[in-house]
């Protein structure tokens, strides 16, 4: 009887990885239900007060583990919050950093499921909202969406693109999630349902010799509001 060894897809990615999340935005206070948000494009959602006091926090660790150094690659998303995450995380240093924007490093957009409100779903998409739940949404790609592989599609693209060692990330919890299940040889669940970090939460990945990750959780902002 043959015998099957299913490969690892990660060839070429650093032996260091750091993955902040980005800090609360307005999206994460107030719901992607919320009126107030109708009219803000999702990519653009700021961060809060309290999402800038969670990155200061965070950059701080960063700065006094040294984790930053000369020949550590930068890379954030195309996504407003997890940029100003990153400026955040560099305005302890001095100096010119190059940060590269990567769109493959993009929150985990659902399309029509991500943008609407769960009871217009139901009442004008009941067929894709019945396809979603039979297929799972690591298969199920939705109306101007992502399914979950597409966005481990992007991930492995990037890994395997990148020339540093170590690098430090800014993005998001649901693409984190993904990453840290590739990272770690985690099984696949058919609905996507992995652990994510919460807001300026610090992960890091180390590579083992059998290629794949060992993960360990360093730091979290612990506050969960503003002193007035």
């Amino acid at each position: 009887m043959a015998r099957i060894t299913f490969k690892n897809p990660i060839i070429t990615a650093p032996d260091i990885i750091y993955t902040v999340r980005h800090g609360q935005s307005i999206g994460n206070a107030r719901g992607m239900d919320d009126e107030s948000l109708t009219n803000l494009p999702n990519h653009q959602f700021p961060l809060t007060e309290l999402g800038h006091a969670q990155i200061a926090l965070s950059a701080k660790f960063i700065y006094d583990e040294r984790i930053i150094k000369t020949d550590t690659g930068l890379y954030t998303s195309n996504f407003l919050r997890a940029q100003k995450s990153m400026e955040g995380i560099l305005r302890n240093y001095d100096g010119c950093f190059e940060v590269t924007v990567d769109p493959r490093l993009d929150e985990w957009w659902k399309g029509i499921f991500h943008s609407l409100p769960r009871e217009d779903i139901s009442r004008h998409y009941p067929i894709e909202e019945k396809i979603s739940k039979r297929e799972g949404w690591h298969h199920y790609r939705p109306l101007q969406g992502q399914a979950g592989k597409d966005v481990e599609i992007n991930l492995i693209s990037f890994l395997n693109d990148i020339p540093e060692k170590e690098i430090v990330i800014t993005g998001h919890g649901k693409s984190f999630a993904f990453l840290c299940r590739l990272l770690t040889n985690q099984p696949t669940d058919i609905n996507c349902e992995y652990e994510y970090p919460k807001n300026g939460e610090i992960w890091k990945f180390t590579r083992k010799e059998d290629q794949y990750y060992h993960f360990k959780s360093l730091f979290t902002p612990n506050f969960k509001k503003i002193k007035s």
